[in-house]
């Protein structure tokens, strides 16, 4: 097996758990891919901020099964979002969505009072459209913003809600993102209580969540679990049905495989396989993924950052949403999420998060200055999640024999989020299983 991220683990474990030997290699020097922990400062942190939302079960019961408690993993909050523009002037947010519940008569009250400045018509109508939105099914795909305008919502609803919330759960703006996509991931979280709808913000290094127990059970269980080792050639004699994979390293090292799960990037994976007119359909879907990057900017500071709320939206500003990583055990420090990062400005790392620290001082000027700061950019973070994807993706099964691929962008009907990985690490696993009983 290649890749130990998300995907790759949770296969890894569902065969070792079935009794099947597993060999699993990673390129990087810690498991966990785009979602691990790094350290910088001497200070545990992650190579990007990510939050669950409560409807993440699949996920969250892979961190059961290793052993992590989620409600002690993970900082949980009630759905609401609270976005501030960098004025200076005042404390008070620039839009606040803060329902009692998830529910609809709850949401469509706190919508009804999001924007108050248009007149009841307008907002009856943006209410009665937002409503649809949740519950009546999409015929056809259509990109988001397109969607927002059928369903009436106004364009200050639009560019206050609708677009931070789209770039934070498809990291794909709101004129090309797939509607159908973003219809199904707020049902997921909307449409099946309060439960379902809670932010889980993690209160622990990504690490520690899932990739280091999982390794450490994968190796408990007599899995080989080879880090830093890069793998970049596949080979395998077409000619005959039971020969075995032959897999090469950067280092010039070799490995053999009966069977084989790829849970590595679109790229990487199209890098790996042949270019052979068997291969056609996978290659297009592969390329049709397309990448989008994501930077995340930490910023620390001289005096602990212990006041703020666990999440706070950004409006104007070279990032979206602010969260204190005090919940996460580092008390003076800030993460900034830049969704969609390659439609800005291009800037180095150092810019970057300068560009950032002097915002965020504009929006709340009693943080102060920070003591440094640093810019991680994941460039291939997610697929663009745009109009019809889910008719591009490649499926999971490939024209080798006891060939598979693993990964988030093989989820139909969600973006690239950790969930999408788990859900396709599982069925790519039980498909070994159906073949291998």
């Amino acid at each position: 097996m290649v890749g130990a991220g998300w995907a790759g683990l949770t296969a890894a474990l569902a065969l070792a758990r079935a009794g099947k030997p597993v060999h699993l290699i990673e390129a990087g020097r810690t498991p966990g891919g785009r979602a691990r922990s790094l350290e910088l400062d001497q200070t545990a942190l992650d190579n990007g901020q990510h939050i669950l939302v409560g409807a993440c079960q699949q996920t969250l019961e892979q961190i059961r099964a290793v052993g992590i408690d989620p409600e002690s993993a993970f900082h949980a909050v009630p759905f609401g979002l609270r976005m501030f523009h960098p004025d200076g002037q005042t404390h008070a947010p620039a839009f606040v969505l803060e329902p009692r519940s998830p529910r609809l008569p709850a949401l469509a009250s706190a919508l009804y009072r999001s924007h108050p400045g248009h007149s009841p018509a307008i907002r009856l109508r943006a209410l009665i459209g937002a409503a649809a939105m949740l519950h009546r099914p999409l015929r056809h795909d259509l990109p988001v913003l397109d969607w927002l305008r059928q369903r009436h919502q106004p364009e200050a609803l639009v560019q206050r809600l609708w677009d931070p919330l789209c770039l934070a759960v498809m990291n794909t703006p709101t004129r090309l993102a797939s509607a159908r996509i973003f219809q199904n991931v707020l049902r997921r979280a909307l449409n099946h209580g309060p439960e379902a709808a809670r932010l889980l913000i993690p209160a622990r290094p990504l690490g520690e969540l899932f990739p280091d127990a999982a390794s450490r059970e994968l190796r408990a269980r007599g899995a080989r679990v080879d880090l830093g080792r890069r793998i970049t050639t596949l080979e395998r004699d077409a000619t005959r049905p039971d020969a075995p994979y032959r897999l090469h390293d950067r280092q010039g090292g070799t490995s053999t495989a009966r069977a084989l799960i790829l849970a590595t990037p679109p790229s990487a994976t199209a890098s790996l396989l042949p270019s052979e007119a068997a291969w056609d359909v996978t290659h297009q879907g592969l390329k049709a993924m397309g990448a989008r990057s994501i930077c995340t900017v930490y910023l620390r500071y001289p005096h602990p950052v212990t006041d703020r709320p666990p999440l706070q939206g950004l409006l104007g500003q070279h990032g979206q949403w602010l969260i204190p990583r005090h919940v996460a055990g580092a008390p003076h420090w800030l993460a900034i999420v830049i969704s969609a990062a390659d439609d800005l400005e291009p800037l180095t790392a150092d810019a970057r998060w300068r560009t950032v620290a002097r915002s965020l001082a504009r929006t709340f000027p009693e943080l102060g200055a920070p003591e440094t700061g640093h810019t991680v950019c994941e460039r291939r973070a997610t697929v663009d999640a745009r109009v019809d994807l889910d008719q591009h993706r490649p499926p999971p099964r490939t024209p080798w024999p006891d060939c598979y691929l693993a990964g988030d962008y093989l989820t139909h009907t969600l973006p690239s989020t950790l969930e999408a990985a788990v859900q396709s690490g599982l069925e790519s696993a039980h498909l070994f299983l159906e073949d291998h009983p």
